[in-house]
């Protein structure tokens, strides 16, 4: 491994960059869908709403078909294809005038993107470090939250200035230039030593306890992650009615979690490099239920609000940059793209109905908001106990790096 020089960063770059733009874009649904929610559709029930990003989420369990593709041709097409038709889908975004346009362009295609490219942004950079795999993966990963939150920041402030359909148009152009940018700083590595004409697995060679562990992680505790982020800017509304539903101050919450959502994943990847990513994955789901269920509970002012969505930014999702660290950790490098698709595909069901359920536990509880901090908490807390399997299988000692 070449564990850093100028072509090692220049991926993790590039990697950051669709970071902040593919998944960053996606952290922005808290703004859209309280824009659809107050204006564009006021009569569709915000459980509707959150099933379009709960759609998306769930299309991109198509990531195990093409990081397995990826793994047998050549990863920087797929990623080619993938900015394509996500540059396709929010163009015609700024068009949509029904909501079943949004469910096809903003849920079904730019879902089924982000499957096409996710495994392997996730996994490039583990290809290229091994000493400090977890702080590339890290940074890399930290896009998605870094990117979010300056998107956030500016698609607030354009929608209220020039309208919903100029500022689409803006966010389609911006990220088609960053996408052939960063296009040209990725690069494949494969490991010393491989055989590239040898046949390609679809799975490791052995389904092992510890593989099932890692997927059931995923599958309990993403059902409670995007939570606070899909229905902060609602919950903030709701909690200070004073706030004029125009101001930025509304958004500022989701716009300080999405920050913090970046740096934390840098943060992580330090610790997993010091700790051991296992370790650390374990405590993002850990702390972050428990954030949820106590914080978010008794976050009834707007400081307390901030403050929540600070320490939920920092450590409540560790996880996503830390699993193809955790899967090469526990599984290797080799076919690493087809392995994180698949734990991708694990966390499907959570990506598509975590949301959806939190707003139907939120309308069939009278409007208790400690219903869903409590459901989602919860949620979070089981993915923290079914890493537990393939932690103590991999080294039963507690204070180890592991």
């Amino acid at each position: 491994y070449p564990d850093g020089g100028l072509r090692a960063w220049l991926v993790v770059l590039g990697c950051f960059l669709y970071a902040c733009t593919v998944f960053g874009w996606g952290l922005n649904w808290g703004v859209l869908q309280d824009y659809y929610h107050t204006t564009m559709f006021p009569n569709t029930s915000l459980s509707v709403l959150g099933t379009i990003v709960g759609l998306a989420n769930f299309v991109s369990i198509s990531s195990y078909l093409f990081g397995g593709l990826g793994d047998r041709f050549f990863q920087q097409k797929m990623i080619a294809i993938s900015c394509s038709l996500a540059y396709l889908c929010l163009l015609a975004s700024a068009f949509v005038t029904k909501v079943y346009q949004l469910f096809l362009f903003q849920g079904c295609l730019f879902g089924l993107s982000q499957g096409i490219g996710m495994p392997l942004y996730f996994s490039l950079c583990s290809q290229w470090f091994l000493k400090r795999r977890g702080l590339a993966t890290g940074i890399a990963v930290s896009g998605s939250g870094i990117g979010g939150g300056i998107e956030t920041l500016i698609m607030r402030q354009l929608i209220v200035k020039i309208g919903y359909r100029d500022t689409m148009l803006f966010f389609s152009s911006l990220h088609a230039v960053i996408w052939i940018f960063a296009w040209f700083l990725v690069k494949e590595r494969l490991p010393p030593g491989t055989n590239p004409t040898a046949k390609k697995r679809w799975l490791p060679k052995k389904i092992t306890g510890s593989f099932c562990s890692v997927a059931l992680s995923m599958f309990f505790g993403v059902f409670g992650y995007l939570t606070p982020y899909y229905l902060s800017a609602t919950y903030t509304r709701q909690m200070v009615p004073t706030l004029n539903t125009n101001s930025l101050l509304v958004t500022v919450p989701l716009i300080v979690m999405n920050f913090c959502l970046g740096i934390g994943r840098i943060t992580a990847g330090r610790l997993a490099d010091i700790f051991g990513p296992t370790n650390m994955f374990f405590c993002s789901f850990f702390i972050g239920g428990l954030l949820q269920m106590i914080c978010w509970t008794f976050a009834r002012s707007y400081t307390a609000i901030v403050v929540f969505s600070i320490l939920n930014g920092l450590i409540g999702s560790w996880f996503m940059s830390l699993l193809p660290v955790v899967c090469a950790k526990l599984f290797g490098v080799e076919g690493l793209s087809t392995i994180t698709g698949f734990m991708i595909l694990a966390n499907s069901p959570g990506q598509f109905a975590g949301t959806t359920i939190a707003a139907v536990v939120l309308a069939s509880s009278g409007n208790s908001w400690t219903a869903v901090s409590l459901y989602s908490g919860s949620m979070q807390i089981m993915g923290a106990l079914s890493i537990l399997y393939a932690r103590f299988h991999k080294e039963r000692r507690l204070f180890v790096k592991v």
